[in-house]
């Protein structure tokens, strides 16, 4: 995509390895921001390996529900008794990714999955734009 990469310029937290933010969520912290999943720990870069890019109120409330041990992601909402979908897990593209996290986690391995996020009051203008420019293959998965 053309343009200049809105990520450039931007200060990130990380990269973390997922696991190492499992481990430690007081990483995490509670302010509003952007957050983006990645292949590399390097900087963010268009076509090279960012899989979903997501926005949150609070990152420290958004983020836990990708960080759940692979064993222990609960499909259906536990607050609903009708058997409805955890609402976090509407998207289509974050079942992808927590599927692919889960894959890659099995039997201890380090799954390959870098974390990083950047503080944003109003995070929504920089996700849009962030998902317009690297064409996540998770944000666009099922759309």
């Amino acid at each position: 995509m053309s343009g200049a990469n809105p990520a450039s310029t931007l200060a990130w937290a990380g990269p973390f390895r997922i696991e190492e933010v499992r481990a430690n969520r007081a990483l995490i912290p509670s302010q509003p921001g952007v957050y983006v999943f990645t292949l590399h720990p390097g900087p963010l870069v268009d076509s090279l390996g960012v899989l979903y890019v997501g926005k949150a109120s609070a990152l420290s409330s958004r983020l836990p529900s990708y960080l759940a041990d692979p064993e222990d992601i609960r499909i259906l909402s536990p607050r609903k008794k009708d058997g409805s979908l955890n609402r976090s897990l509407r998207h289509a593209g974050k079942n992808q990714l927590l599927m692919e996290i889960q894959q890659k986690a099995r039997g201890g391995a380090l799954s390959g999955i870098w974390l990083r996020w950047t503080i944003r009051a109003n995070p929504q203008p920089l996700e849009e734009t962030m998902i317009q420019f690297f064409q996540p293959a998770f944000n666009t998965a099922g759309l």
